[in-house]
């Protein structure tokens, strides 16, 4: 599904430059759930923007399905984002004014879906899926964090995504709390095939991931 190669991330400044990630080159399979491990600061938010197309590599590609997403248009880039990729960061960056069920229909709304009906009752299908039959109509300060980050995974599944990339997903919760939120990662991927890249620094939650990518001084290692 995607393929990496020679891919380069540079961030220059007054300074000087900071080589972050240096000729990464990476397969990743429909219906994987990888983990993407090492310190901070050593690239792996910066490897997952990329891959999400959230951030451009300073050289080298990035291949989704053989198409190298970034000799397309902005416009075609932000499409291909916004229709087969999701995300969930570990703040969970809900609109703290809309309802959790709002929140999910979010994607839907921008990506210019008119059948408000259609795409309320998708938000309501997964929410209950996810545990959340009963949270639909409460606004984010309402629920918990680890109901937030819940509603978080709702809408990166919203649109059906080729792949979801999560980025400390449980580094905000407690122990208990992440490990109920890593087990429906895992449900979703084991049930539905969804395809997971989960950057997290805990070692019993990428030991349970299919394969284990470790990043140390911008290189796969």
């Amino acid at each position: 599904m995607i393929e990496t190669k020679g891919l380069q991330k540079t961030f220059r400044h007054p300074a000087g430059e900071l080589n972050v990630l240096k000729d990464i080159d990476l397969t990743i399979k429909n219906g994987e759930m990888v983990a993407l491990v090492g310190a901070s600061g050593v690239g792996k938010s910066t490897l997952l923007h990329i891959l999400g197309t959230l951030d451009r590599p300073t050289g080298g590609q990035v291949l989704h399905d053989g198409t190298d997403v970034f000799r397309l248009s902005e416009k075609a880039i932000t499409e291909f984002r916004n229709r087969r990729v999701g995300f969930v960061f570990q703040f969970h960056h809900l609109l703290p004014e809309f309802t959790a069920l709002e929140n999910v229909m979010m994607p839907g709304l921008l990506a210019g879906k008119a059948d408000r009906e259609e795409l309320k009752d998708r938000a309501r299908g997964l929410l209950q899926e996810l545990g959340l039959k009963g949270r639909l109509h409460h606004r984010p300060g309402e629920l918990s964090g680890g109901e937030q980050q819940r509603v978080a995974v709702a809408r990166a599944l919203f649109l059906n995504p080729d792949v979801v990339l999560a980025d400390e997903p449980t580094g905000n919760l407690d122990t208990r709390t992440g490990q109920e939120l890593f087990d429906l990662l895992s449900r979703l991927n084991a049930q539905k095939g969804i395809t997971f890249v989960i950057a997290t620094h805990d070692k019993d939650l990428s030991g349970r991931c299919k394969r284990v990518i470790s990043l140390v001084d911008g290189k796969i290692v």
